[in-house]
């Protein structure tokens, strides 16, 4: 994977910021992860508007399909 653009990671720490380091699946507030709502490979934009934050466990779950994340 190429290594990410400074602009990305900051939009990463924002959308943690907007949502206060929680998982907005569980509530969790340990090792937060920003995730792509529209997958970053597959053209989903690098803007906050894009980015969730999830705890490193419901992240791997939503990657394995168990979860399924929705804009609304």
């Amino acid at each position: 994977m190429a290594t990410r653009e400074r602009a990305h990671c900051v939009v990463q720490r924002k959308g943690k910021e907007r949502d206060l380091y929680t998982c907005q699946i569980c509530g969790s507030t340990n090792h937060m992860e920003g995730h792509h709502i529209m997958n970053y490979q597959y053209g989903g934009a690098a803007t906050v508007d894009n980015i969730v934050t999830l705890c490193q466990k419901c992240h791997k779950q939503v990657h394995r399909g168990n979860i399924d994340i929705l804009r609304i």
